[in-house]
């Protein structure tokens, strides 16, 4: 992978839709050619990080079971021991609430294209006068 590559996906992956927390959770991926057990990394409603060696494959669909849930998802990226899973459908509130506790009433906005607030330097791009 080149750098440009890397940097690419680094810029990717931290482009999320909700915010990630912590955990420290075993957890079930089973899809129809196996079924093996990893930990949970971190979580969000939209996906999560698995922690296994090896991971499943990039594009590999299934159920993750972990802490009650059980939830059809899709790998999205695998590396050397763990693997980013989107989940088909959002987590509730509540749900997440019970899996990462009380850090996700603290946590604050995710940041997106109508939040994000105007920095002064960007105001410098801005040529002023004619």
């Amino acid at each position: 992978m080149s750098l440009y590559d890397a940097r690419k996906r680094a810029a990717q992956l931290e482009r999320r839709r909700s915010a990630r927390f912590a955990v420290d959770l075993e957890a079930l991926f089973r899809s129809i050619a196996h079924e093996r057990m990893g930990r949970l990394a971190n979580i969000s409603e939209q996906g999560a990080k698995l922690m296994m060696d090896p991971p499943p494959r990039e594009g590999i669909s299934g159920w993750l079971a972990f802490a009650g849930q059980e939830i059809f998802c899709r790998v999205i990226w695998a590396s050397n021991d763990s693997c980013g899973i989107e989940f088909d459908r959002p987590l509730a509130q509540p749900v997440l609430v019970a899996i990462a506790g009380e850090q996700v009433n603290q946590a604050g906005p995710v940041a997106n294209a109508g939040n994000i607030q105007m920095g002064r330097k960007r105001g410098t791009l801005v040529s002023s006068g004619g």
